[in-house]
């Protein structure tokens, strides 16, 4: 583990100056956002890595952050814990850096020990990524992730250990099987890869097939509800940090997850969904949704997700379902060809890009092999059932468009 990167405030003086500068100097340049839907979740040591704070879904407020003497916006990392944590955490305010110390969550600390081999510290991620920011810094957007866990600094501590990641849809039909994805996010940096032999149990699914080559399993929801799956490593990766992700499960178009009974005026919004997209309400036999994209949401380079993943709902049974992604950057214009895997240069215009197929299921999942390059991105659903009816599309739930900027 690379120890500049890794010590907080209280566990040296010289790599407190390196790290709170690097603080200092990004702050100046930060601006307050907006309220934005995010998750937070907070674990325990390892190697249990138990929930202290469950995986939450909540809205940043404009409320700032009131502790020991100082104040930071509530749309930034702090603002998130604070309401996920329900005020269950202290901090050492630095009026020098405008930053806090985080040092207890949940009534859990860990006080520096002089002379010890191992120390920990609470530390802070972004979307699967250990952050060099102080908790006040990162002006949260819709859709980030935001983790809280121990971390050791010393001589005597073990291997600092991966995260996993779960892409999974916002929404899964009950009884039939689910595709999940699992990516490890190496802990010293770099891009994610498929974790392999990974565990993934919830919603009443405790059997499912270990991740195969590509992080993938199937699960099987046993009944409706919103549900939090896990995942963790594999023999040679059991010391990683779990993964966790929200899904609601749903019986057909029962109302619930964002779908619509019969006679229903409304649907009712999913809980844990990760797409701004609404429920349909249209009068079409074929629906398809994007989730885990927000529709004209900027992404930073590296956090556009790699897992294209939706659901369709439908009278008749499904028989195929395709997917088209255009990407255009300046006057360049090319898509995603899921024979060779790779974007290919077309014409301008999404209808120049060619679609390819995902499979027969109701709720599909797609890994992309790399993250995404910069670019304006379109990415269009085509499902079709046995009767022949076919998806219309429609911006923010069959066709979803974001940046990578």
């Amino acid at each position: 583990m690379n120890t500049s990167r890794r010590m907080l405030p209280a566990l040296a003086g010289a790599l407190l100056s390196l790290l709170l500068l690097a603080c200092v100097m990004s702050t100046a340049s930060a601006q307050a956002a907006g309220p934005a839907t995010v998750t937070v979740r907070v674990l325990g040591p390892a190697p249990a890595y138990e929930s202290l704070t469950p995986l939450t879904e909540l809205t940043t407020t404009s409320t700032p952050v009131t502790k020991d003497g100082g104040s930071c916006s509530g749309t930034s990392a702090a603002g998130a814990l604070e309401l996920a944590s329900k005020g269950d955490w202290e901090g050492t305010w630095s009026a020098k850096y405008n930053d806090y110390e985080v040092i207890s969550i949940d009534g859990k600390s860990f006080p520096f020990e002089e002379g010890s081999s191992a120390n920990y510290y609470w530390s802070f991620w972004l979307n699967n990524k250990y952050s060099e920011e102080g908790v006040c810094e990162p002006e949260l957007q819709s859709g980030e992730q935001v983790l809280f866990v121990p971390a050791c600094y010393g001589t005597g501590c073990p291997p600092a250990p991966n995260v996993l990641a779960i892409e999974a849809p916002a929404t899964a039909e009950v009884g039939k099987p689910t595709t999940v994805t699992v990516l490890s996010y190496p802990n010293a940096g770099g891009e994610p890869t498929p974790a392999v032999g990974a565990t993934v149990e919830g919603g009443g699914d405790s059997n499912a097939p270990p991740t195969n080559a590509q992080g993938q399993t199937t699960l099987v929801f046993a009944g409706d509800g919103n549900y939090t799956i896990d995942a963790t490593g594999a023999a040679g990766e059991s010391s990683a940090i779990r993964g966790e992700a929200l899904v609601c499960a749903h019986e057909g178009n029962d109302g619930t997850c964002g779908t619509q009974a019969p006679g229903s005026p409304t649907a009712k919004t999913p809980v844990g969904a990760a797409s701004s997209s609404a429920a349909y309400t249209g009068p079409y036999a074929v629906v398809a949704r994007a989730t885990g994209l927000i529709d004209g949401h900027i992404y930073k380079p590296g956090q556009a997700p790699r897992v294209l993943q939706g659901t369709v709902d439908l009278h008749a049974a499904l028989q195929d379902v395709k997917l088209r992604l255009t990407r255009t950057q300046g006057r360049k214009c090319s898509y995603y060809d899921g024979v060779t895997e790779r974007f290919r240069a077309m014409g301008c215009g999404a209808a120049h890009g060619v679609y390819f197929s995902v499979g027969s299921q109701a709720s599909f999942s797609y890994l992309l092999p790399e993250t995404l390059a910069p670019g304006r991105y379109v990415l269009d659903i085509e499902a079709t059932d046995t009767a022949g009816e076919h998806t219309t599309l429609a911006r923010g739930t069959s066709r979803i468009v974001f940046y990578v900027k």
